[in-house]
């Protein structure tokens, strides 16, 4: 039991620097071209965004407001934006089902939901600057550097299920991002 718990815990902070690291990155600097051409609202860019992806399904509400998870970097944009309006259903919206059964599971040991465990995690201290670099994909596998708030570098992987990127734990299959160092 002791050696579970200690996997957990390890687990637990892998799942917590993840999180700590979608705040890290910020809109406003990602989406040059309509920023340039939009340069004096970012409402405006957001909305040129959501129409651009005009093949949102209805049970992608959440997500489609804030950005578009066609790409590791815009789901990171993503994750950022909900993270950053508190939004606890959109973040389990573009969580891979591995992410979120881990967490349940983790929540348990505390009598905590699904959804408690996730405002915790938005209420952990974020970056000051928003960097992301050395994306790499690999089939349905990817993973992206980005600057913590620390100011160090570290991997966020994602996995593409129905077309989208979501955030998931890194498996063997996965690509390095540290690999592809600048």
């Amino acid at each position: 039991m002791k050696n579970t718990t200690t996997i957990i815990n390890a687990t637990a902070m892998i799942v917590i620097f993840i999180f700590a690291g979608i705040g890290c990155k910020s809109a406003a600097n990602t989406n040059t071209s309509i920023a340039n051409a939009n340069a004096n609202t970012n409402s405006a860019a957001q909305a040129t965004n959501v129409s651009a992806t005009p093949a949102v399904a209805a049970n992608d509400a959440p997500t489609a407001a804030v950005g578009s998870l066609a790409t590791p970097s815009d789901a990171y944009r993503t994750a950022y934006e909900l993270r950053k309006k508190k939004d606890v259903q959109g973040l389990k919206s573009i969580m891979s089902p591995d992410i979120k059964e881990f967490l349940t599971m983790m929540g348990e040991e505390d009598k905590k939901s699904l959804d408690d465990m996730i405002k915790e995690m938005i209420d952990k201290p974020q970056a000051d600057k928003a960097e992301v670099r050395n994306e790499m994909i690999k089939g349905d596998r990817a993973a992206l550097e980005y600057l913590t708030e620390t100011g160090e570098w570290s991997t966020m992987d994602f996995e593409k299920i129905g077309g989208k990127w979501m955030l998931t734990f890194p498996k063997a299959d996965s690509p390095d991002a540290r690999t592809n160092k600048k």
